[in-house]
């Protein structure tokens, strides 16, 4: 029976790195490669991987933070964390954040392959995202599934990413997508897999996350920048979502 193959994101910051993993793992494996965490972020929304390769020192975010982001974004995603540390604390905090494996560099291919073999044995469907790229990009419809209906949804992600910094409600948004709040709220979830709620709270961090690495923006105007009304709610929020608190997120992403 031959090897199963799978979709395989491989993130880390250096091209040799990359370029070894990728030819490994290439055929059968469809291999799609990232250099930092946030556009391992983006990639992963528009194409949701099976396995994640993932470096954990990364130029923008750390490893740890972006392993917990994807997996809050797709639960049934394998993360594999590679590092050149053999600290058993980077080991208990990346098992933490669900990291399923950990390979230390320099990786011994046979190992990798034959643990990623593994894992897509007994990997189910892969997650539709939960994790919408800046483009508001989610799944297409399931067969048998109204067209409409998810025009409509798409609409309405569209809406939400273009007015984070507003005050969106329900009733808002449904009216966008053409829909009764009701059918909005069931339909919604079932195309992202969470609630209006939860993705307006997941899109909004992700933005925060974005502007906090790559902007001068002190911690007290991001979070109006993303609609938050209030500094500490902004803050637990943030860090449910990325395990880290915003100031400590800045400090590891810089």
């Amino acid at each position: 029976m031959p090897a199963p193959s799978g979709r395989i994101l491989i993130v880390d910051d250096e091209p040799l790195v990359l370029e070894a993993l990728a030819t490994a793992l290439s055929p059968p494996h469809h291999v799609i490669t990232a250099r930092s965490g946030l556009a391992a972020l983006e990639i992963a929304g528009q194409q949701p991987p099976e396995i994640v390769l993932l470096d954990y020192v990364l130029p923008d975010v750390s490893g740890l933070v972006i392993a917990r982001m994807l997996r809050q974004c797709f639960p049934r995603l394998h993360v594999i964390l590679m590092t050149g540390f053999g600290s058993e604390d980077v080991c208990l905090e990346a098992f933490r954040g669900g990291v399923q494996d950990y390979l230390k560099k320099p990786i011994a291919l046979g190992d990798l392959l034959a643990r990623v073999a593994s894992l897509l044995s007994s990997q189910p469907r892969p997650d539709r995202p939960a994790f919408p790229s800046r483009d508001g990009a989610i799944q297409p419809a399931l067969p048998g599934e109204r067209g409409s209906r998810n025009g409509g949804v798409q609409r309405a992600v569209a809406f939400i990413d273009a007015h984070l910094d507003a005050d969106l409600c329900l009733d808002q948004v449904a009216r966008e997508a053409g829909m009764s709040k009701f059918h909005f709220c069931r339909h919604f979830k079932s195309d992202t897999g969470l609630t209006f709620r939860e993705f307006l709270a997941q899109r909004r961090i992700a933005r925060a996350a974005e502007l906090l690495t790559k902007g001068d923006r002190s911690v007290s105007q991001v979070y109006l920048d993303v609609g938050f009304k209030d500094l500490s709610h902004f803050g637990r929020v943030f860090r449910k979502i990325t395990g880290q608190p915003p100031s400590r997120y800045r400090r590891l992403a810089g």
